[in-house]
């Protein structure tokens, strides 16, 4: 059951990548490497959130590892899919590459920081004295 809950809150960061993108850099138009950073630390956030009240304990190794993997592996995909679309397209130089590394970089850094058991911790109910 526990493969369940962490694949669901791995692909609904999936979703929130594709809605918080489409909404920074097109609706609202705040672009470049900052945009990518916010989003990439909201999206942590949220995954690390949503971890700590799914499970209600501390993620174990296993499941940090699946959570971290659909979510930063889908993005990889992603982005080598769309560094392939523009080296096909018109040539890709090393800037070019770079910067397109520098924008994904964030989205699985981030969340294997928040991921580790002392942010998620933050967001697991305590136990309050009396309770």
């Amino acid at each position: 059951m526990e493969k369940t809950r962490i694949t669901i809150v791995a692909v609904t960061c999936i979703a929130l990548f594709f809605l918080a993108n489409y909404l920074f850099r097109y609706l609202i138009g705040f672009t470049g490497l900052i945009a990518s950073l916010v989003i990439a630390a909201l999206i942590a956030v949220y995954m690390s959130f949503s971890v700590a009240r799914t499970l209600e304990r501390l993620p174990m190794a296993g499941e940090r590892s699946r959570a971290l993997w659909l979510y930063g592996g889908f993005l990889g995909a992603l982005f080598l899919a769309f560094g392939a679309w523009m080296f096909l397209d018109g040539g890709m130089d090393a800037v070019t590459l770079a910067t397109l590394f520098l924008h994904y970089l964030p989205y699985p850094a981030l969340a294997h920081a928040l991921m580790s058991d002392k942010a998620v911790s933050v967001f697991l109910k305590k136990e309050r004295p009396g309770d």
